[in-house]
């Protein structure tokens, strides 16, 4: 009986703790800051039908730097002491988007409920004008890579960018958190979308890249889960304190 209730007690404790441990936020993004320069990213482009142009990514040593297709100067740092700058140019003369994407893919822990994520950005239109570029930082699937317009993997998760003459990095949130929980355990794809068209020629920077996921606290994940004898043992146990409740004499004061 001693071991039942010793048992008991320790399910007990362990679905108490999982119940009251909060939950844990991760950035689960490597080299969000580009301290190893472009480690940990992907480099890509998404063409639409008709679409030319040529693109680039890089890191500089030390921010600002430039831009190495362009040689256009960087951006200071917000982290660290290196950024990431791209650029991109469209050269087919039509409405057909060239996009240069930095891209990582990241697993989503299991049990995730919630994200959310923010950067520094700056752009600078290697054309003189905004009117033929933008830039879009979004969570998407794995099974493609994507352009300006590929609709993210949750409604809402994504932000665009259009300013065109900044000096110095700005910062950007996503308003509110999205649902990834139908993503848990999984992988998707974290981007950065640089997009001209017509003849349009944009250079930005990027920096403080944060993919901030909310997940339960890792030592209660990892803690085993009741097997059956242990759930009837709680079981048990709960019924034993309600017997005991009622057949143990009550104490009486003295006269």
């Amino acid at each position: 009986m001693k071991n039942i209730f010793v048992k008991a007690s320790a399910a007990l404790a362990l679905l108490l703790a999982a119940a009251q441990a909060p939950a844990a936020v991760t950035n689960v993004l490597n080299n969000g800051s580009f301290e190893t320069g472009l480690a940990g990213w992907t480099t890509a482009t998404n063409l639409a039908s008709g679409a030319a142009g040529n693109c680039g990514y890089n890191s500089p040593a030390v921010a600002p730097g430039t831009e190495t297709l362009t040689s256009m100067p960087g951006f200071a740092a917000t982290a660290g002491t290196r950024t990431a700058l791209g650029y991109v140019q469209s050269t087919s003369g039509a409405a057909n988007r060239f996009s240069c994407v930095l891209y990582q893919d990241v697993a989503i822990p299991a049990g995730a409920t919630t994200a959310t994520f923010s950067y520094d950005i700056g752009i600078k239109s290697a054309a003189g004008s905004n009117v033929d570029n933008a830039a879009r930082v979004g969570v998407y699937s794995t099974a493609t890579v994507p352009g300006l317009l590929t609709a993210p993997l949750v409604p809402g998760a994504s932000l665009m960018r259009t300013t065109w003459n900044d000096v110095a990095l700005s910062s950007i949130t996503l308003g509110a958190s999205f649902d990834v929980s139908a993503f848990a355990g999984s992988t998707v794809r974290f981007a950065i979308i640089n997009t001209a068209f017509r003849n349009g020629q944009e250079v930005i920077g990027i920096d403080n890249v944060q993919f901030l996921v909310t997940a339960p606290d890792a030592a209660i994940t990892a803690a085993p889960v009741p097997t059956l004898n242990e759930w009837l043992c709680l079981v048990l146990a709960g019924m034993l304190v309600v017997l005991a409740g009622r057949t143990l004499p009550s104490r009486r004061r003295p006269d």
